[in-house]
């Protein structure tokens, strides 16, 4: 007769008596309670009775287990997911990389394993002999078996990388650094979709003039945030233009940008300033520039103004919000002269426009100025270089705090 059971929990809770018999009981769980809830409890045997606890603080990080027959090392290194070239057209390494050392015996068949909390989520088999004294180098593009990528996976320090033969293994935690903590990115490589989260710093900058507001905070954040999905996403999904997606490595991608308001990991706060007087205000966010351009940023207050006494004002905050927050993107994988010189279209220093004319047809690009004529909303949009840019911007830095 044999007793096995296996559960996430088990809870046994006697009142009176309770007897189990069995030439083989076999229970297991990541956590058994047995209580006696009125009488005593009572555990016996005609020979030993042995209960050990092999687990480790819940609150702690179990440490990576160790071999002495074989070692599994990380080369420490930067990551950009799909290798995204930085602004300057660079390469990026698009793998991280590890090296497997066999310290004794002969290995004839290995696995490396990529586990989430214990979860296997990549596995790669290596089939080649290996003995003592040999290194074998394996790549891992940061993609799960189901060719999904996730950076809050590294950010949260919930991977661990694992090298075995199914006796023998060795194991060294995956944690990594954002070079922009204000992004998380999450990519589906086989539909070929790119989602971004952008943490903003969204505060109420109060009312100008004496009218009632129409608006509330929560109006303007609503459409702040709306500002940036719509001018910031390249989603094939505008009628006006054909080219809303970018292409990495000769694959197209769609981009979907979508913003929270945060105090947490956040971009530089900037406020949001309803003004109901007549006189228009000019927004403005020179945010955390840097250098020559800081001294003249001082002067300019980090405000995205409602106007609303202008003409179709719902719709020009909307896409000012993009514009001003995007030069925090912009400035992050650009520089400061490339954002708030609105990419060569102004000048950086008086913000005023160069000669710069709207086209006549396709992008119109929702960081220029231009010199003749206002943006066409429909047109309007982030361009695909500036989404590249951004999509950089989360590139981690393996196992560096």
């Amino acid at each position: 007769m044999a007793i096995v059971k296996k559960a996430s929990n088990i809870n046994i809770q006697v009142a009176n008596n309770y007897t189990s018999l069995s030439k083989i009981s076999h229970e297991e769980s990541e956590e058994v309670i047995i209580e006696a809830l009125k009488e005593n409890l009572e555990l016996s045997s005609q020979k030993k009775a042995i209960m050990q606890g092999f687990g480790k603080d819940s609150g702690k990080k179990a440490e990576p287990e160790k071999s002495k027959l074989l070692e599994l090392k990380l080369e420490k290194d930067s990551f950009v997911p799909l290798g995204i070239p930085d602004f300057k057209g660079n390469k990026e390494n698009d793998k991280i990389k590890f090296r497997i050392l066999i310290k004794e015996g002969t290995f004839e068949k290995l696995s490396f394993k990529i586990k989430n909390e214990g979860t296997e989520i990549y596995t790669e088999e290596i089939s080649q002999s290996l003995k003592a004294g040999d290194i074998h180098e394996i790549e891992w593009d940061g993609f799960s078996k189901d060719k999904i990528y996730d950076s809050t996976l590294f950010i949260n320090d919930k991977l661990t990388a694992e090298i075995t033969d199914g006796t023998a293994t060795s194991q060294v935690n995956l944690s990594g650094r954002c070079k922009t903590e204000w992004i998380d990115l999450k990519i589906d490589d086989h539909n070929q979709k790119i989602d971004v989260t952008v943490r903003v710093n969204l505060k109420d900058g109060g009312t100008v003039g004496d009218n009632p507001r129409t608006h509330s905070f929560s109006d303007l954040e609503k459409m702040s945030l709306e500002g940036i999905h719509l001018y910031w996403s390249r989603m094939k999904t505008r009628t006006k233009i054909s080219s809303d997606f970018v292409t990495i490595s000769g694959k197209e991608y769609k981009v979907e940008v979508n913003g929270v308001n945060t105090q947490e990991k956040s971009m530089d706060d900037v406020s949001l300033v309803y003004n109901g007087s007549d006189k228009w205000m000019r927004s403005s966010n020179p945010g955390s520039v840097s250098g020559l351009l800081s001294f003249f940023g001082q002067f300019a207050p980090e405000r995205i103004v409602y106007n609303a006494k202008q003409h179709n004002e719902d719709r020009d905050f909307t896409l000012t919000s993009a514009h001003e927050i995007g030069h925090e993107i912009v400035k992050e994988f650009g520089g400061d002269k490339y954002s708030y010189g609105h990419e060569g279209s102004s000048n950086p220093v008086l913000q005023t426009a160069n000669t710069n004319p709207l086209p006549a047809s396709g992008e119109v690009n929702v960081m220029e100025y231009y010199s003749d004529a206002y943006y066409d909303y429909d047109r309007t949009i982030a361009s695909e270089k500036d989404v590249l840019g951004l999509l950089w911007c989360s590139k981690l830095k393996i196992n560096k705090k």
